[in-house]
């Protein structure tokens, strides 16, 4: 184990052989760190969190309470895993924050992208699967749950208790909206916005979202009537 002398690392959390911690990060109480993992200078394990082998956490990387990450995770810089989701409801005039009390819960060998943001859930940990791809800038709300092999490209948004198959392809700026899904081995394409319940299999395109080949069939039938002649 090498922890830099500038690091904080609570004498309650566990590291295992091979841990190595950079510079001014910092691991909370009762956190569990395991072998062979790397914590990045600014680096952040809240207290509880259940990291296991082989991980990194680069520069800045946020791990909050109520987060457990399998094997061989990799998060990139200034990714945060574990905060607040945004939920809010409307009393007397004032948002009011509804309370997100759980968790999020990562398979092995996922890959953050750099500014990448997971929500805890409110009853029910957040949960993305193993060997998930997920690119940069991208916001995963509350209870969103992603299945195993899924790739995810950068600037792409999933609202609240959306949920996303296996083996799924998303395209860049794509978007979900609150409790719609996609079921396993779905395309969506680049900057697609889906409202509803897709199938397994499905090839999306365009917002709102509908299949392929529909979608195609719409965009020539405007691009002739624009030829028209008034």
């Amino acid at each position: 184990m090498s922890v830099h002398p500038r690091a904080w690392v609570d004498p309650a959390a566990q590291l295992e052989e091979g841990v190595e911690v950079g510079a001014f990060a910092v691991v909370e109480a009762e956190a569990q760190v395991g072998k062979g993992s790397f914590l990045g200078p600014h680096s952040y394990v809240g207290a509880g969190v259940r990291i296991g082998t082989g991980c990194r956490l680069e520069a800045g990387a946020v791990v909050l309470a109520g987060t457990v990450l399998g094997d061989r995770c990799v998060l990139q810089p200034g990714s945060v895993l574990g905060s607040t989701g945004f939920g809010f409801v409307v009393h007397d005039g004032q948002h009011l924050h509804i309370p997100q009390i759980s968790g999020v819960e990562v398979g092995a060998e996922t890959v953050f992208g750099a500014a990448t943001c997971v929500d805890r859930g409110t009853l029910e940990p957040t949960r993305i699967g193993s060997q998930v791809r997920i690119g940069a800038q991208v916001q995963i709300a509350h209870n969103v749950s992603i299945g195993d092999r899924t790739v995810v490209d950068m600037q792409s948004g999933f609202a609240g208790s959306s949920s996303i198959g296996s083996d799924c392809q998303i395209g860049m700026q794509t978007g979900m909206a609150p409790q719609s899904s996609i079921g396993d081995r779905t395309r969506m394409a680049a900057r697609t916005g889906n409202l509803r319940k897709a199938p397994d299999d499905s090839d999306l395109w365009g917002f709102p979202a509908r299949p392929r080949a529909e979608a195609m069939k719409a965009q020539a039938a405007l691009s002739l009537l624009s030829k028209l002649d008034s």
